[in-house]
């Protein structure tokens, strides 16, 4: 029974040691599928990694902020550690905040080193005079951005202090510091503000790439697109056929002396002919090479994973088309919710006290929920299938600005600066993907399985389920999640 329940307490950290190294594992294997070999370097292989991690875990904290407002702290005997809510917040706090540290700092240095690497090639070490050149830059790029960050903060919402009352007195001017970063609550207002900025970059990416991608993706599946593999087994039948016609038409015809053929004896529609096939072979030829270097490039696993997946195509294309229609009719259902039933409409950006409009994702994840991890899982594969649909969007939208593109992604033949820039881009996707979860599955994210007592249920009409006005009115405590909190 002591080992049993020891193991009971480590399971969660497994499971969260085996999602960390998981995320890591995909990061490496996305970066190097897309990048090119001959202008790879180790900066900014390692800075991906992180930003692809810390983006994806900034999504994935959110079903362990559930559990702990719904059944109470999470405890480990064996580690001595509790999860409590305030740790939870604090892990945010930590995700986020270092997320703005990678977005600002860390990639930019790492795109500016690129930059400053020229045909230089140091691959195995970092090069002071460049290094240095692109800590210079960076500052600069940071120093903007700050400008700009301070400019934001003194017109948000909240922010009392006047500018104008700042450069009177020193005592007026920390008062101004002090308002203007949230000093009073440990910086928590400020870094709001800039995760939101972040954010509205991000709700602009999802539009463009996520839209585009859980809309293709399952169709690409569906109506079985050839791999490369496929693709050449079918080439090397053609060419192997074209030979064979090509050597029927030889044998009817005397050979000289050298081994060629006597093309004055031969008739003019079978020239024509072989001329044909001889330009048929040529062009098959130069597809099947083009092919096999695409294979060899982008490595050994993807193209067996890929060749692996191919009897399974009907199933992953329409469980894909599922959870496309899923989180698009979830979306779908609470947005015309919020305007039917919103009691305050457009001047509080129609919020939602009480669901009455029977949403699918909210509803199978609340059901889940009484079976933690079981929610944490479905959560993660529903995060994880946006994040693979925004890749093939950003593969074929190509990264743009202002309509006009700017880098393309294309496996093997992706330029490190332009791997730093899309994941930038999918970290702003992500965490427009926290604010578009509270309206995938609002109740969920914001009360999860979280009930009320009997006489609070009995008052409602028999529901006991936590809502807005319901935890708002009711003598039970119906907490809200960090999340919800956090961007509400």
């Amino acid at each position: 029974p002591l080992i049993t329940a020891a193991m009971v307490s480590m399971y969660p950290w497994l499971v969260l040691g085996a999602a960390m190294f998981g995320l890591l594992l995909l990061s490496y294997v996305i970066y190097h599928y897309f990048v090119d070999p001959e202008e790879n370097y180790c900066l900014a292989m390692i800075t991906v990694m992180l930003s692809l991690t810390v983006g994806i875990l900034c999504t994935l904290v959110i079903p362990v902020d559930i559990y702990v407002i719904s059944e109470g702290s999470l405890t480990s005997e064996s580690f001595h550690v509790t999860i409590s809510l305030d740790r939870v917040r604090d892990a945010y706090l930590v995700l986020f905040s270092s997320l703005l540290f990678l977005a600002f700092c860390l990639v930019p240095y790492a795109y500016f080193y690129g930059q400053e690497r020229g045909t230089s090639r140091h691959f195995d070490k970092l090069d002071k005079s460049d290094g240095c050149n692109a800590a210079r830059s960076t500052a600069f790029f940071l120093g903007f951005m700050l400008t700009l960050l301070v400019v934001g903060l003194n017109f948000r919402p909240g922010h009392s202090a006047n500018l104008k009352e700042a450069i009177t007195s020193e005592v007026n001017a920390e008062k101004w510091l002090k308002d203007l970063l949230d000093a009073e609550h440990g910086g928590l207002n400020a870094i709001s503000f800039a995760i939101a900025c972040l954010t509205l970059l991000g709700g602009a990416g999802w539009v463009l790439y996520s839209a585009y991608g859980l809309a293709s993706m399952p169709f690409d599946w569906l109506r079985r697109k050839q791999t490369p593999a496929e693709q050449r087994q079918d080439l090397e039948r053609s060419i192997a056929s074209i030979r064979e016609k090509y050597r029927a038409i030889q044998s009817r015809y005397s050979v000289r002396d050298d081994g060629s053929l006597d093309l004055g004896s031969m008739k003019a529609a079978d020239r024509k002919e072989l001329s044909r096939l001889q330009r048929e072979n040529k062009q098959l030829m130069q597809h099947n090479y083009r092919l096999q270097e695409f294979e060899l490039k982008a490595g050994f696993c993807i193209p067996k994973l890929m060749q692996c997946l191919v009897p399974f195509r009907l199933l992953i294309g329409a469980t894909m088309m599922g959870l496309s229609v899923l989180v698009v009719l979830s979306l779908f259902l609470t947005m015309l919710d919020r305007v039917l039933h919103s009691p305050c409409g457009l001047s509080c950006a129609f919020t939602l006290q009480e669901r009455r409009i029977f949403n699918p994702a909210d509803d199978v994840l609340l059901r889940l929920s009484l079976i933690f991890p079981v929610d944490f899982v479905f959560f993660g594969v529903v995060v994880l299938y946006i994040f693979a649909a925004t890749l093939p969007g950003i593969i074929t939208i190509d990264i743009r600005l202002l309509c006009f593109s700017v880098y393309s992604i294309r496996p093997r033949k992706t330029r490190p600066q332009a791997l730093l820039v899309m994941c930038n881009v999918i970290s702003y996707i992500l965490l427009a993907l926290c604010v578009a979860l509270l309206t995938i599955a609002p109740d969920y994210t914001a009360f999860g399985s979280q009930t009320r007592g009997p006489a609070d249920a009995a008052s409602s009409g028999g529901s006991d389920r936590c809502s807005m006005v319901r935890g708002a009115t009711s003598s039970s405590d119906c907490q809200v999640s960090v999340i919800a909190t956090f961007f509400t």
